[in-house]
This record gives structure tokens, C-alpha cells and sequence, in this order.
């Protein structure tokens, strides 16, 4: 590209000032925050902003209305807005119908194909599927066939109009310039919007940022694992952006490839960070993505890896703190629901404790580990004792637990009302863990052969399932309605366990709203899985909820 076709310094630079900060942000801490600059309407004609107080003094002379210096993705992305720069897009080349088919079948064989490492020899996730709109559970493969070889000819956007193709993306400057305008479209994407709504907490220091992408603009293996994430988020949010869906599946058929290509150059406990980031933003795209099959084998294989390099301590500091908090709370929320498949932990082999306050655990950090270990019961069902021991021992802890247990590093930014909408959720997390504790025990005594019976236990618990249901319920009805405070993200598993409790037509409605709410204001698709798995368990009657994810055959995760 030649230096006449970059962006004017209006529209170039506000996404390469950010970048360059978040670099910044990572060996130097202090000194002030950056601003974007220039105000929305510069940026949308691609003219310089003198970026004047509180109109620009170019939208004056011009005798245009200044939009002011907000954020030019801080409502939902249109597909034909026109945002930036339009173009008309290359010709596609069409593949003949044999070369199409041998590229397709190369493609999923080098999906499928397993890697030389031995780490990666039960890491074989195929293809994405995805569900139906009917919402039930029959899942179809995406399309895959259509897509073409490079990701670099993909259109971020497309407008209506004749059903003409247009892309609309970011023109890479700079330092950009080595990015397709496919990847610099969903950088952008989730530089402004999806690094805020896929963490329970933002802030200035958001690692999903700061960390992620200075990484990926250097890792071309890290920038399709992010690019993945943000096209399925970008998707789930805009309806029938089948575009950016088409983009998520063969960025996430490019980061396997590139994995398998990793880990069979590296040595074995040698490989880069980048690999490990890149495997955890796998995991992430399932959740995002509302997968219930494909997640367990990412998040077995993200173990391994972290395993093989010698356990978090191995790891770079902002690596590390980033992969404990995320692990930490998916691993120990996926065996609520996943006991049998996730079974073992590298937790139990080294003392992993968060010190900063986490974007995904909060104030929860003991009462998701204290789930992990109600979802544990019934493998002491042959030991009544040591049951009985198990039982009080969660019981007390559950009863003692207040957020103040751990003095966390409160990152920056924080404010007082951010802390308490945490607080506000991990009491949530505390009632729901009573409520999951009831209903194990009420499952093992149905469901096994032996003289243990929950009646007892039950009896001695500090708290009954219907004051936990009560105290969850009131707690929701006084955040309710749920806004877009990203806190509020992490209310999934305590809706779905109150959700899988109640009677009463009002509750299970409040429930539906709750979640929905949730669907649309974070565009996380696991919540809707949720919703999906409450209306199938009300239709039926006496089935409890992990007999029912059974029937489905579902691996579904609540993170």
C-alpha cells in the first residue's frame, strides 16, 4: 500500500493511538490515560479534527453539525452503516466444483489431523456447529464450503442494496498495515466494544486489551484466535450477520491449523505464550459462541499446555494473572454441569490464588471453587463418613463466606459502584451454591443405589433451599431490570439454578427476563443454551436438570 491510499490522521489514528497505549500500559503503568481524538464527524469523513471544545472548529466552518467525541462503536454496529471507508471489493475467484470440494475435505482434514506432539493427541475439536433457530438440539454443520481460502477476502460488512457485496472496513495503517481488512475490522470491533462485554468487570487495565492485543498485533496465531472471538460476538449481536459468522469459522479453522503447526515446531514445555492465550481464546469462542460440545477439549488442552510449560508460575506475570483468573472460573463453573468429563484439575497440583480483583471471578473466587466441590459429592458416596465430613465442611464455609475473606488489588478504575454491583452478584453466586448443594444431595438420593437419603443432610445445612431460592430471588428483583453493566454478566449459573427451583409462573418469568436481558446486552451465547435448557425442563415434569442435559447429550458450560 503507498503512503497516498493511508487514512488522514482523523480516521488512521485514533485505533493506532489506542494499540500504541495498550503497549504502553504493559511496561509502564503510570502517567495520564489516552483519549481517542477527533470528533464523530471528522472521523466519518476522514478529515483532520482540530478537536476544539465542544464543537471542532472544521464542523463550523463547514456548516456541519459536530457530533461531539464519543465513541463511533458505542451503539451496536449497523452492517450498513457506513462507519468507515467504502469500497468495492475484489472479484472472487469461484473454485470449480472439484477443486472446491478437494479444498473443503483439505480443510477439515487439517482440522482433524493430529498433531506430532503428544499434547495435542486428544486435542481434535472438529468444525463448528451451530443450532438451529427453532431452539432445539439438533445442530447442523456451518457452511463451510463457501468460505475461501484467505480470510483476507471476507467482507466484514455487507450492505442490502441490490444485494451487491460491499466491504466497509478499517484501511490498515502503519502499524497495522501487516493486517488484512478483515482483521483489522474485528480488532476494531473488539478494541471498542467486545473486550468490554465479554469480561464481568472492566476497567482501564482490562487484559483483554492490554494484554491480548499488543500480543496478537506480533502472533498472527493470537490475531485469528481474537479475530474468532469478535466475528462470533459480532454475529451474535447483529442479527442475520451471517458474514461475520462465516468470518468466526474460518478464523477458528485457521487457529487450529496454526496450533497444530506450534506445537509440533516447539519442544515440549517450549512453546510460546502466544499458544497458550491463543487455546484460551478457543475456549472463550465456545462459550461466546453458545457451543455444548466443542469447549471440554479446549479447555482440557489449555491445561495440558499450561501443564507442559510448568505450571502458571512458569508463565509471564500478565500472562499468568490472566490465564488463573480465566481457568479458575471456567474450570471450576464447568463442573457444575460437567462433572464427568471434567474430572481432573492442575489446581490440585499447585496453590493457585488470585491477588487481583478478576475479570471473570470478582468477589466469587471460594464460592465457585466451593461448587466445584458440591459437584464432587457423589464420588463419596461409597464413603458415608467422609460424605458426611465433605457436606459440613461446604456447609461452613458457605455459612462464613463474606466478600471480605481476601483483600484483592482493586485495578484502576474502579469505582465504588462497579465494587458493589460485584457484590451484588457474588451474594448471588452464595445463594445459588445453597440451592446446587440441595439439589446434588436430592439427586443422590434418587438416583443411586444406597442407604444414603438427602433428608438428613439437608436438615443439618445451614441454610434450606427455599430461603437461598427466596434471599436469590429478592436480590434479582431489586438489580432487575438487568442493565449492560458488564458485573451483571456472571448472573448466568445463579438464574439458571434459581430458574431450575421454582413453581411460580411470576419467578420462572422474571427468570426468562433476566436471562434475556443478559442474551441481549452481552451477546454471550451460552445464555441462551440456558434459556433453551430452562423451557425444556418446565415442559417436563419431576426430571431433574443434569438428567435432562443427559437426554441432550449437552456439555453445557454457565461461565
Amino acid at each position: 500500500m503507498t503512503g497516498d491510499r493511508l487514512l488522514p490522521h482523523a480516521a488512521a489514528n485514533p485505533l493506532e493511538a489506542q494499540i500504541q497505549g495498550l503497549s504502553k500500559r504493559r511496561y509502564r503503568r503510570e502517567g495520564g490515560k489516552w483519549t481517542r481524538t477527533g470528533c464523530l464527524t471528522c472521523k466519518r469523513r476522514r478529515k483532520r479534527c482540530d478537536e476544539s471544545k465542544p464543537g471542532c472548529r472544521s464542523c463550523a466552518r463547514l456548516g456541519l453539525q459536530c457530533e461531539g467525541y464519543g465513541s463511533i462503536w458505542a451503539e451496536p454496529l449497523n452492517p450498513s452503516a457506513q462507519v468507515f471507508s467504502q469500497t468495492k471489493p475484489t472479484k472472487r475467484r469461484r473454485l470449480s466444483t472439484s477443486s472446491s470440494s478437494s479444498s473443503s475435505s483439505l480443510g477439515r482434514a487439517s482440522v482433524s489431523s493430529t498433531c506430532s506432539s503428544s499434547l495435542w493427541l486428544h486435542y481434535q475439536p472438529t468444525t463448528p456447529t451451530t443450532f438451529s433457530d427453532s431452539g432445539n438440539s439438533d445442530m447442523c454443520l456451518s457452511n463451510v464450503d463457501d468460505t475461501t481460502d484467505e480470510v483476507d477476502q471476507m467482507p466484514a460488512h455487507t450492505t442490502a442494496e441490490n444485494g451487491d457485496l460491499a466491504i466497509m472496513t478499517l484501511t490498515p495503517c502503519k502499524s497495522l498495515s501487516h493486517l488484512s481488512h478483515s482483521e483489522t475490522h474485528y480488532l476494531q470491533y473488539h478494541m471498542e466494544l467486545g473486550s468490554k462485554l465479554l469480561a464481568n468487570l472492566e476497567s482501564a487495565d482490562n487484559p483483554l486489551r492490554s494484554l491480548i492485543i499488543p500480543r496478537a498485533l506480533s502472533s498472527s496465531l493470537l490475531m485469528k484466535a481474537l479475530c474468532a472471538v469478535s466475528a462470533t460476538h459480532c454475529a451474535n449481536r447483529i442479527a442475520a450477520h451471517s458474514e461475520a459468522q462465516t468470518a468466526a469459522t474460518t478464523y477458528y479453522i485457521q487457529t487450529l491449523n496454526g496450533l497444530q503447526s506450534v506445537l509440533s515446531e516447539y519442544p515440549t514445555g517450549r512453546f510460546p505464550d502466544e499458544a497458550i492465550l491463543a487455546v484460551a481464546l478457543l475456549c472463550k469462542y465456545e462459550i461466546v459462541r453458545g457451543s455444548v460440545k466443542q469447549w471440554v477439549a479446549h479447555l482440557n488442552a489449555l491445561q495440558k499446555l499450561v501443564i507442559a510449560r510448568g505450571g502458571f508460575g512458569a508463565l509471564h506475570h500478565d500472562t499468568r494473572e490472566f490465564l488463573m483468573g480465566f481457568y479458575i472460573y471456567a474450570h471450576n463453573v464447568a463442573k457444575i454441569s460437567n462433572r464427568k468429563q471434567i474430572t481432573s484439575s492442575m489446581l490440585d497440583m499447585e496453590d493457585v490464588r488470585i491477588t487481583k480483583l478478576d475479570i471473570y471471578i470478582g468477589y466469587a473466587e471460594d464460592l465457585v471453587k466451593l461448587c466445584a466441590r458440591i459437584a464432587d459429592l457423589p464420588s463419596l458416596n461409597h464413603d458415608p463418613v467422609a460424605l458426611g465430613i465433605e457436606i459440613h465442611a461446604i456447609d461452613t464455609l458457605l455459612h462464613n463466606w463474606t466478600h471480605q475473606d481476601i483483600r484483592y488489588i482493586i485495578p484502576e478504575g474502579i469505582t465504588e459502584m462497579n465494587l458493589c454491583r460485584l457484590r451484588m452478584v457474588a451474594n448471588c453466586f452464595r445463594d445459588a451454591a445453597y440451592i446446587y448443594l440441595h439439589s446434588i444431595l436430592e439427586k443422590m438420593s434418587k438416583g443411586m443405589k444406597t442407604t444414603f437419603t438427602a433428608g438428613p443432610w439437608s436438615a443439618v445445612i445451614t441454610m434450606t433451599r427455599s430461603d437461598a431460592l427466596q434471599m436469590l430471588l429478592d436480590r434479582i428483583r431489586t438489580a432487575s431490570p438487568l442493565d449492560a453493566h458488564c458485573e451483571y454478566s456472571a448472573l448466568t449459573f445463579p438464574l439458571l439454578i434459581a430458574g431450575c427451583e421454582i413453581r411460580a409462573p411470576e419467578d420462572k418469568e422474571l427468570i426468562m427476563t433476566c436471562l434475556s436481558s443478559l442474551e441481549v446486552n452481552f451477546g454471550i451465547g451460552n445464555v441462551k443454551r440456558a434459556k433453551e435448557m430452562l423451557q425444556a425442563l418446565w415442559a417436563m415434569e419431576g426430571v431433574h436438570w443434569l438428567d435432562l442435559l443427559d437426554q441432550l447429550q449437552w456439555d453445557l458450560i454457565l461461565a
